[in-house]
């Protein structure tokens, strides 16, 4: 299975449910994408919690509700997959960005924000899309 797709999976089932913290496992491309969320005010917090019998540790995501209990973002989507992968240009990203709060772009320069790739002028692949 896709590990990406099964965090943004577990991510907007807690969040749609109005859960306070839920659990990710741990790998270096989640924590780097959870890093980018937070910098952008998607989370709240995430902290690594070491597991008793376990080689890795989870990652502990906090999330942040508006008054009505909503997500600061609607959807989280997939967009390479194992099976199709997507590259975008950084000429062409702030033509993908209408209609989107923001881009996760797997550069040669580490995984970022589509904002800061177009300003730095990086392309990528594109590992999804916050809407």
């Amino acid at each position: 299975m896709d590990p990406i797709a099964n965090m943004f999976t577990q991510l907007k089932n807690a969040g749609n449910v109005g859960k306070e913290v839920t659990k990710i496992n741990y790998s270096k491309i989640n924590l780097a994408i959870l890093t980018i969320l937070k910098n952008k005010g998607f989370i709240k917090d995430f902290k690594e919690e070491k597991v008793e019998n376990q080689k890795f540790p989870i990652l502990l995501v906090t999330f942040i509700y508006k008054e009505n209990k909503k997500m600061p973002f609607d959807d989280l989507r997939r967009v390479s997959r194992p099976g199709r992968r997507i590259y975008i240009g950084a000429n062409k990203i702030s033509q993908h960005l209408r209609g989107k709060e923001d881009l996760l772009i797997s550069t040669s320069h580490g995984v970022m924000a589509g904002t800061e790739a177009r300003k730095r002028g990086l392309g990528g692949e594109i590992i999804g899309e916050v809407v």
